[in-house]
C-alpha cells in the first residue's frame, strides 16, 4: 500500500482500503473523495459522518447486504474568533456570516452535539459567567521592556 497525498490512505468510494475489502479509513489519516471527485478537508463533520458509514456498511455486510458509497453532506464551517466574534460559511453554499449571528450560531451549534443534559447545561453556565463575569483577560500578552537574549562578548 502507497501513501496517498499527505501520507494519508487512498480510500473506495465505500472507505474501504484498495486490496483489503473489510478494512476501513477514515479520518485524518484517510484520502476520502467528494462525488465529484474532489477532495474532502480533514474536519471534524467529514470524520463523524465517515464513522456512522462505516458503522451502517459493516452491519450492512453482517447482514449479507451490499454496502453503500460514502456521500458527505456539507453543513458548513465555523470558528470562534473572540468575544462576539466569529466566522462561519453555512450549508453547501457556503453561504458567509460573521460577528454576533456567526458567535450565537457557533454556540448554539456546540451547545447541540454536547450529548448529555449535564455537559449542556455545564457548558451553558460556563459560556455566562465566561461572557457575563467582570474578569476579562486582555488578548495581548505584556512583553518585559528588558531585552533578554545573552549579551554578546566584547571584543577588547
Amino acid at each position: 500500500m502507497v501513501p496517498g497525498h499527505g501520507g494519508r490512505i487512498d480510500v473506495q468510494p465505500d472507505l474501504t482500503v484498495a486490496g483489503y475489502p473489510r478494512v476501513y479509513a477514515l479520518g485524518d489519516f484517510a484520502n476520502m473523495k467528494a462525488e465529484g471527485g474532489k477532495p474532502l478537508p480533514q474536519l471534524a463533520s467529514v470524520a463523524q459522518q465517515a464513522g456512522r458509514h462505516c458503522a451502517d456498511n459493516i452491519i450492512a455486510v453482517a447482514a449479507g447486504k451490499e454496502e453503500k458509497p460514502f456521500a458527505y453532506f456539507d453543513k458548513g464551517i465555523m470558528a470562534m474568533v473572540g468575544r462576539n466574534a466569529a466566522v462561519a460559511e453555512i450549508g453547501s453554499s457556503h453561504h458567509p456570516i460573521t460577528g454576533v449571528f456567526a458567535f450565537a450560531a457557533w454556540l448554539g451549534v456546540h451547545a447541540i452535539l454536547l450529548t448529555t443534559v449535564r455537559a449542556k447545561m455545564e457548558a451553558f453556565f460556563e459560556w455566562a459567567w465566561d461572557y457575563f463575569g467582570s474578569v476579562h483577560v486582555s488578548p495581548v500578552l505584556d512583553r518585559p521592556s528588558v531585552d533578554w537574549a545573552p549579551e554578546k562578548p566584547s571584543i577588547p
